[in-house]
């Protein structure tokens, strides 16, 4: 049994079941708080993602919702092909929630002891900065995670064909989280050498973290991590 939950939820299957909900009452959330200002109360990463589309000329909404379909066609496919099984464990997903508060709890310690946080409190709204935290664990993983690790991992096997598969993933992790912790510079806080080093090292263990337990665990890892912190802050 344990082989088979480390197994499967790693999978893209279980990863896409357990953070669907987080993306939904994310999403729900952004449409309440509809009245406020995006730019401001959306997390970074996914105002990047949205301001990609609408420079593209694209309807956000629409091209959002396709996007997440073809992914859950494409996961849907995975999972038939891997497993020729839907089944979906409860007992799984629970586990993998609460084996994603033990990440959050050790990254929340190891950073907190360097005295910074990948986040600050947003707005002075407790539920918005929660709705953020969701938001920020889905979108800057699937970025900075799957996404740059994917590209930056393909980048080194093809400029340096010699490279070995663990030399090119182990630069990837290096490349993603650099720029995972430069992307936390692009708004009004001024760069400083200690709060880049602290976020290099964060992109590092989550880049870790989701290279040995998959997206779904690093995603909700990096949510309650910033639940953690929201409540440090206030």
């Amino acid at each position: 049994m344990i082989q088979d939950y480390f197994k499967k939820s790693k999978s893209p299957f279980y990863s896409f079941v357990i953070t669907l909900p987080i993306f939904l009452i994310y999403e729900l959330g952004i449409f309440l708080m509809r009245d406020t200002e995006f730019s401001y109360i959306k997390n970074g990463a996914d105002v990047l993602i949205e301001n990609a589309i609408s420079t593209l000329g694209f309807d956000i909404f629409y091209v959002v919702s396709t996007l997440f379909l073809f992914i859950f066609l494409g996961i849907a496919y995975y999972q038939k092909k891997e497993y020729d099984s839907f089944k979906i464990h409860k007992s799984y997903l629970f586990i993998m929630l609460v084996e994603s508060f033990f990440y959050a709890l050790i990254l929340f310690f190891i950073l907190g002891s360097m005295s910074l946080y990948l986040m600050d409190s947003s707005v002075e709204n407790m539920y918005f900065n929660l709705i953020l935290s969701l938001g920020a664990g889905i979108y800057e993983e699937l970025i900075f995670r799957v996404f740059s690790l994917y590209i930056f991992y393909q980048l080194m096997k093809f400029i340096f064909k010699s490279m070995s598969d663990f030399s090119s993933l182990f630069f990837a992790l290096i490349l993603s989280a650099i720029l995972f912790s430069l992307f936390h510079f692009t708004g009004t806080e001024v760069f400083t050498q200690n709060a880049f080093t602290v976020r290099f090292i964060a992109g590092i263990l989550l880049g870790f973290l989701y290279i040995s337990r998959g997206f779904g665990i690093t995603a909700i890892a990096h949510s309650f991590y910033d639940i953690f912190v929201i409540f440090q802050l206030t």
